[in-house]
């Protein structure tokens, strides 16, 4: 659901992790009007050993998992109804098995929440699935996907928890498959706060339910089914690109999202309109990026062209990813080479804000290939369209236009992409899951399966400590 108001105080992500979209709103996976108390919270220290992991390519990104019981009810709950918090589609659902088998009867499902991410939400444990849930088909937010169980290992109930639970999270970006049945592994762990309307979320905490599943036109938040056309108030847009063009501020919040982690984000007063932000580049691996999104009133072909500030620009390495009609372009900028407006070329874009299924947008990550250690600020700052063709009522061939950046002296080099870097599969394996032991209960089965993943854990990449700038 969409939400319009944002969070007064939030947990913090780990470098890496990331927050649920301030966009929208989320609930609890349980019907309204329940009293929802979490047994377990955020890592293995707040009741499960195994809620761990938030960059890892070859295992679950479950630090920020949950394991939720019905506070009031007998047996925590067992065999009650467990409810979509979110409309989506489902990837699966039937036992799991191989590396992912402690999550006994699961469902997963996939979320296109409009940020051009792909978010995956976990139900594992469960004592039955609804039959009308069922691999490829689509759920409402609010239906009933199963009932909250004790399943694992392929048994209804097992040695490697006591308590009968829901363990549910939320990965950005992960991909599905690996062993067995398969899981979501890879991506982001992702924070699920604000959680019907609480953030902070702590072991021991109790809160009701509002997933209602039915949305009101008018009461600031947008659920599916209202769409931009059928409910404007509740679910606004990125303000449209005429045909002549217009400038795209990093300041406009439904056009210009940040990512990543909040305190590497530097607003200045400097900059087009005298404003803009900046984090620093590295060699890698991604912590922040962020998106213009890009809506055209009419077809056709446009010239980009993004604004430096000679006095914040450090990076030569800045490489914008573009999304357009014929796919995605690399264009990379030295944003020291000019003070004022440099050209990424020009690209043919469709009417909207999709083509071929992609949002169109500009991506800019902080992984520029430059170390660290040399503390480059990478500049966001406004985006400046011009229409050169929009006369013609098509988008052409669907390819760029141009040369990727024409202008004197801009450096910019392009090259054509088949992604916009920011996801997509993961090459490894996976054998991660939920062991979900409840700390002071018996190890049984999910330690065992857990130590399994430790010849794994090489494969992930180590994180580096961003130095403090001074």
């Amino acid at each position: 659901m969409l939400g319009s108001s944002e969070a007064q105080a939030l947990t913090t992500p780990l470098p890496g992790a990331t927050l649920f979209p301030s966009s929208h709103v989320l609930v609890l996976p349980f019907p309204a009007g329940n009293d929802v108390q979490l047994l377990s919270a955020y890592g293995p220290s707040m009741g499960s050993s195994l809620h761990d992991g938030v960059t890892n390519t070859s295992s679950a990104n479950d630090y920020y998992a949950l394991d939720l019981v019905y506070a009031n009810e007998p047996n925590y709950g067992k065999g009650l109804p467990i409810a979509a918090p979110l409309a989506g589609t489902v990837v699966k659902a039937g036992w799991a098995t191989a590396g992912w088998a402690n999550y006994g009867q699961r469902v997963i499902l996939r979320h296109d929440l409009g940020d051009g991410h792909i978010y995956h939400s976990l139900y594992a444990h469960l004592n039955a699935i609804d039959p009308a849930v069922m691999e490829g088909g689509t759920v409402a937010a609010g239906q009933v996907l199963g009932e909250l169980g004790q399943s694992c290992q392929g048994a209804l109930s097992c040695g490697s928890f006591s308590t009968p639970h829901l363990h549910w999270s939320i990965h950005r970006d992960s991909t599905i498959g690996g062993s067995g049945t398969g899981g979501s592994y890879g991506g982001n762990a992702v924070v699920p706060e604000p959680m019907d309307g609480t953030e902070d979320l702590l072991q021991g905490m109790i809160i009701g339910s509002t997933n209602t599943g039915m949305p009101v036109c008018g009461d600031g938040y947008c659920t599916a089914p209202e769409t931009p056309e059928s409910c404007p108030q509740d679910c606004p847009v990125c303000e449209a690109i005429p045909p002549a063009g217009r400038v795209v501020e990093e300041s406009e919040a439904l056009c210009f999202t940040r990512h990543g982690t909040p305190t590497y984000w530097h607003d200045e007063s400097a900059g087009h309109g005298g404003s803009s932000i900046w984090t620093t580049a590295s060699e890698g691996p991604l912590d922040n990026y962020g998106t213009w999104s890009l809506r055209f009133e009419q077809a056709g072909s446009y010239e980009l062209e993004i604004f430096t500030d000679a006095a914040l620009a450090q990076s030569q390495q800045a490489a914008y990813q573009v999304t357009h009609a014929g796919g995605t372009s690399v264009v990379t900028i030295d944003q020291t080479a000019a003070d004022g407006w440099q050209s990424l070329g020009s690209f043919d874009f469709e009417a909207g804000d999709m083509a071929a299924g992609s949002p169109q947008r500009i991506v800019l990550e902080d992984v520029t290939g430059e170390p660290l250690s040399e503390m480059r600020q990478l500049v966001f700052d406004a985006v400046r369209v011009t229409g050169l063709n929009t006369g013609t009522g098509g988008a052409g061939s669907g390819g760029t236009s141009g040369s990727g950046g024409g202008t004197t002296g801009s450096g910019a080099s392009s090259s054509g992409s088949g992604g916009d870097g920011s996801g997509g599969d993961a090459a490894g394996g996976d054998d991660g899951g939920c062991g979900c032991r409840i700390v002071g209960a018996p190890q049984g089965v999910g330690w065992a399966w857990h130590l399994a993943l430790v010849p794994l854990l090489p494969l992930a990449r180590r994180r580096r400590r961003r130095p403090q700038r001074p």
